[in-house]
C-alpha cells in the first residue's frame, strides 16, 4: 500500500514536471524580439523592426547583410516550413519521416534536384553566390540564436540539419515541382487516349478527335487582345467511326466524388493603367492560389538597404518565400509586380511499347534501347537506407514501367535542364519601369509564370517569366535547341484598353506567340485553364471606369458570382420540367432550390450547391464514359478531367449525340435526369435534406500544420480555425477547402500607404508565438490589411561578431 502511495505521489509531482519541462522547450524555441544579438558574418549591424502583425522591416547597410538578416528571421520564424521545401524538392523528406514519406521521395529523387541544385550555384554569378552564401550563414545563424530547436523536431526526436547554399534552389524547385510536375501526369493520359483513338493523323501526329477532348480554344476565352477575338470554332464531335461510346461497355460503376476535378494550381493578377487609376500610378492586383497550410507559404516583409546617412536607397514590400533571400511579388517603389501559373509546353512524354525493362537496357520492337542508371541512396528515419536506380536514355527519363500493358513510360521536364533555373530575379529589385521589367523576362530562371507589372509612370505590361524552350517540336522540353532570347518572349506593354488580366488561361491572342508557348501542344489548348475566371476577371475590370483604388480591385478579387454555372442552372431548369418531375417529389424539390438562387457560391446557397455539384457528377459522368471507350481504367492516378473540357462537355449535352452517350441510357434527357437523382442521392447522403446542403458545410476551410494530422491531440493548437468561406473555381474569388488565395494585395507603386497585403495566417510558425495566427481572420473576411507595418513594437540589433 504504501508503495502505492508513493507511486502516485511521485506520478502527480512528475507529470506537472514533465508539461513544465515541454512547455519550457516550447517556449525556448521562440524568437528573440528585442534587445541585440551577434552573430558571424555581418560587415555593419542590421535592424529588425517588428511591427503589431509581427511584420519585420529589416534595415542594413548592405545588400549581402541584407540577405544575411532575412535569412536570420526566416529561420527564426519559418525554419521547419523552409526545411520541408527543401526536402520535398531532395527527396528527403523520408530521413526526417520514415518510411510514411518513401514513395513521396522516390517519385522526387528522380528528377536528382540536389545534384541539379550543386550546377545552378557553379553557373550563378559571383554576385549571387555570394547573396546566397550570405542567406544561407543568417539561416545558420538565426538557427543557432534561438534557445532550443523548433518544437517540431522535437516532436520528431531529431535535430534540425544545416542550411546549405544550394538550399535556396532546392526550394525553388520546390515550387517547379508544386506547380508543374503533374503535367507529366496529364500527359501520359494524353497520350494514352491518342494511342487508343481511332481515325486519321493531324499534322503533328495526333489523332484528330484529339482536339476535341482537348480543345486549343472554348467559349470561355479572354485573351488580352487589341482586337475582340472572334468566337472559337467548335472542333466536330468525333464521329461514331473515329469514337463510338455506345457501342463500349458502361463504365464501372464507382462512386463519384462531389468534387471530381482536382484544382489547377493557379492564380490572379491583373492590372490598370495609371490613366484610370486615382492616383496616375499603375494599379498592380496579385492573389496567387494554393495548397494553403500552417504557417502560411508567403512571409511578409519589408527590406531596406539605407546608405550611411540613414537614406533608403532599396525599400522592398511584398511577400518573400521562406529560403529565398528575395522578394518574391509585390513592390520596390518604382514598380509593383505579381504571377500566375503559366500553362504551356514544358514536360514531353514518349509512350514506348516494350517487352522487357532492367537497369541498363529496354527492350522494344525496334531493338534494344540502351539506359544510363544512376544509384541514389534514400536516407529513411529508423530503417535501412533505400537504393532507387534511376534511370534515362535517349527518350529521357524513365518514368515508369507498365509491365502488363508492356509500356514504358519516359519523360523529360524543362526543370532538368540546368539552364532552367537561376535567381535573376534578384535584378527585379533595381527595375524602375515596367518596360524595363518585360526586358529581363528571357533570363529569370523560375516555373514558367505570366508575370504582370506596373510603374508609378501609370505604365503596365505583361510577358511570361521563364526561360523558354526555342524548338516547337516534341522533343522542346530536353533542352538541345536552347531557349528563346528575349525577341521571342511573349509581351505586352500598355495595351489600348489600359487593362491587363491573367487567371492560369490563355492570355495571348498571337498565334507565333501561342506557339512559343505551347510547341507542338499549341493546337490542343497547351493545358490552360478554363478561360471562365480570367472572362469575369475581364468584365469586372471593364466595369471600372477611373479614379480606380485598391478597395476597387479587392471587390473583383472577392467576386463571388456564379456566372460559369449560370448555363447549367437553366439546363437543369428545362429538365425539370413538369414531365421531368411528375410523379418524381426529389426532382420537384431540386428544382425549387435551384429555381430562385442568388447565383453566388456563398456559404448559405443551397442552390449554388446543387447546381455545382449537378456538374462536376455530369462532367465526371462523360469524362468516365470516354476512358471506358477508349479502353483506360477510369481510376488510374491520371484520368483525371482535362482543365478544357467544359468546351465539349457543352459541346454533348447540347447536341446530344447518341453515339457519345454511354448504355443504357436510351436518350441524353435520360442520362442528365438520372444524373439529378444520383446527386440528390449523394446530397442527402452529406446533409439528410436537399434544403440544408449549403455551399459554406461543404466549402469549409480546414488550413493545418503538417503535423497535426499524425498528432490530432494538439491539432487544435497547431490548425487555423475552421471557416466556412465563399468562392469556388471558375470565379475571381478560388476557394476549395484549403486551397485558395495563398494572399491578396494591390499595390500602386509610389504610393504604398494605400495598399493592402493579406495572408491566410500569421508571420509566426511557433504556436505559442502571438503572431501565429495573426491575419488569418482579416483573410478569412476579406479585409484589407496594410501592406505596410505598422508602429514599431519590436526592436533587435543583428551586430557582427
Amino acid at each position: 500500500m504504501r508503495t502505492l502511495k508513493f507511486l502516485v505521489a511521485a506520478l502527480v509531482l512528475l507529470i506537472p514536471a514533465l508539461l513544465l519541462g515541454a512547455y519550457l522547450c516550447l517556449r525556448g524555441s521562440l524568437p528573440r524580439l528585442d534587445g541585440a544579438v551577434r552573430a558571424a558574418g555581418l560587415s555593419a549591424p542590421v535592424l529588425v523592426v517588428r511591427d503589431s502583425r509581427g511584420v519585420p522591416t529589416i534595415q542594413a547597410r548592405n545588400r549581402a547583410d541584407l540577405a544575411f538578416a532575412t535569412g536570420f528571421v526566416h529561420a527564426q520564424d519559418r525554419f521547419f516550413e523552409m526545411d520541408l521545401s527543401r526536402r520535398l524538392a531532395a527527396g528527403e523528406l523520408a530521413a526526417l519521416f520514415g518510411p510514411v514519406a518513401l514513395e513521396q521521395d522516390k517519385k522526387a529523387r528522380l528528377f536528382r534536384f540536389r545534384s541539379l541544385a550543386h550546377t545552378v550555384i557553379e553557373q550563378a554569378s559571383p554576385g549571387q553566390r555570394a547573396l546566397l552564401e550570405a542567406y544561407s550563414r543568417g539561416v545558420n545563424a538565426g538557427l543557432e540564436a534561438l534557445r532550443a530547436r523548433p518544437f517540431e523536431y522535437w516532436l520528431l526526436g531529431q535535430p534540425p540539419a544545416a542550411w546549405r547554399t544550394e538550399d535556396s534552389i532546392l526550394v525553388v524547385y520546390s515550387m517547379w515541382w508544386d506547380l508543374q510536375v503533374s503535367a507529366l501526369r496529364r500527359e501520359m493520359l494524353r497520350q494514352e487516349l491518342n494511342a487508343h483513338l481511332k481515325g486519321p493523323e493531324c499534322a503533328a501526329g495526333w489523332k484528330c478527335a484529339l482536339s476535341f477532348l482537348y480543345p486549343a480554344r472554348t467559349s470561355w476565352d479572354a485573351p488580352v487582345a487589341a482586337v475582340p477575338e472572334p468566337p472559337a470554332p467548335q472542333p466536330a464531335v468525333p464521329p461514331p467511326e473515329v469514337l463510338d461510346v455506345r457501342a463500349a461497355a458502361p463504365p464501372a460503376a464507382r462512386a463519384l466524388p462531389l468534387r471530381p476535378v482536382a484544382p489547377v494550381v493557379g492564380s490572379n493578377s491583373f492590372a490598370v493603367a495609371g490613366s484610370l487609376a486615382a492616383g496616375g500610378a499603375a494599379l498592380v492586383a496579385n492573389d496567387m492560389h494554393l495548397n494553403q497550410r500552417v504557417p502560411t507559404i508567403w512571409y511578409h516583409a519589408r527590406l531596406q538597404v539605407l546608405d550611411g546617412a540613414g537614406h533608403v536607397q532599396l525599400d522592398l514590400n511584398g511577400v518573400t518565400l521562406p529560403g529565398e533571400p528575395l522578394l518574391v511579388a509585390g513592390s520596390n517603389g518604382a514598380i509593383a509586380w505579381g504571377f500566375t501559373n503559366s500553362y504551356g509546353d514544358w514536360a514531353e512524354v514518349r509512350r514506348i511499347p516494350c517487352s522487357a525493362a532492367g537497369e541498363e537496357s529496354v527492350t522494344t520492337a525496334a531493338g534494344v534501347l540502351p539506359l544510363r542508371t544512376v544509384r541514389e541512396e534514400i536516407l529513411v528515419h529508423g530503417h535501412e537506407a533505400v537504393t532507387l536506380a534511376v534511370r534515362s536514355g535517349e527518350p529521357g527519363l524513365l518514368l515508369r514501367v507498365d509491365e502488363a500493358a508492356h509500356t514504358c513510360w519516359f519523360g523529360s521536364w524543362v526543370a532538368q535542364l540546368p539552364e532552367a533555373t537561376n535567381v535573376d530575379l534578384l535584378e527585379l529589385e533595381g527595375v524602375s519601369t515596367a518596360a524595363a521589367a518585360l526586358d529581363l523576362a528571357a533570363r529569370i530562371g523560375i516555373p514558367g509564370q505570366n508575370f504582370v507589372v506596373g510603374d508609378r509612370d501609370g505604365h503596365i505590361g505583361w510577358t511570361i517569366y521563364g526561360r523558354l524552350p526555342a524548338g516547337t517540336d516534341a522533343a522542346r522540353a530536353r533542352g538541345g535547341a536552347g531557349f528563346g532570347d528575349a525577341a521571342a518572349q511573349p509581351r505586352l506593354l500598355d495595351p489600348p484598353g489600359g487593362r491587363i488580366w491573367t487567371a492560369n488561361a490563355r492570355v495571348s491572342a498571337d498565334a507565333a506567340e501561342l506557339q512559343r508557348l505551347g510547341g507542338h501542344l499549341a493546337s490542343l489548348g497547351a493545358e490552360y485553364d478554363l478561360g471562365a475566371r480570367a472572362a469575369q476577371i475581364r468584365d469586372d475590370l471593364m466595369a471600372l471606369h477611373g479614379s480606380v483604388r485598391p478597395a476597387d480591385l479587392l471587390r473583383i478579387q472577392l467576386d463571388d458570382r456564379a456566372q460559369f454555372l449560370g448555363r447549367w442552372q437553366e439546363l437543369l431548369l428545362g429538365l425539370l420540367d413538369a414531365p421531368g418531375t411528375a410523379g418524381q417529389p426529389q426532382r420537384a424539390e431540386f428544382r425549387r432550390l435551384i429555381e430562385h438562387w442568388d447565383a453566388h457560391a456563398s456559404v448559405g446557397s443551397v442552390g449554388y450547391r446543387l447546381v455545382r455539384s449537378y456538374h462536376d457528377r455530369v462532367q465526371q459522368a462523360v469524362w468516365d464514359s470516354i476512358l471506358a471507350a477508349t479502353g483506360v481504367a477510369a481510376d488510374s492516378e491520371e484520368a483525371e478531367v482535362p482543365a478544357q473540357f467544359e468546351g465539349p462537355l457543352w459541346q454533348l449535352v447540347s447536341e446530344q449525340p447518341l453515339h457519345m452517350l454511354a448504355q443504357p441510357y436510351a436518350s441524353w434527357r435520360e442520362f442528365l435526369l438520372a444524373q439529378v437523382d444520383a446527386t440528390a442521392a449523394d446530397l442527402r447522403d452529406s446533409c439528410r435534406e436537399l434544403a440544408a446542403c449549403r455551399w459554406g458545410r461543404h466549402n469549409e476551410v480546414h488550413i493545418r500544420h503538417p503535423l497535426s494530422r499524425a498528432l490530432p491531440a494538439l491539432a487544435h493548437f497547431l490548425d487555423m480555425p475552421v471557416v466556412e468561406l465563399p468562392g469556388d473555381h471558375d470565379m475571381p474569388r478560388v476557394q476549395d477547402g484549403a486551397f485558395g488565395a495563398s494572399e491578396r494585395f494591390a499595390i500602386a507603386p509610389g504610393h504604398e500607404a494605400e495598399a493592402y497585403l493579406t495572408l491566410p495566417g500569421g508571420q509566426s510558425g511557433h504556436p505559442l508565438s502571438p503572431y501565429y495566427r495573426s491575419g488569418f481572420a482579416g483573410w478569412a473576411d476579406g479585409e484589407a490589411l496594410p501592406l505596410l507595418p505598422d508602429i514599431a513594437q519590436h526592436t533587435l540589433t543583428l551586430r557582427p561578431r
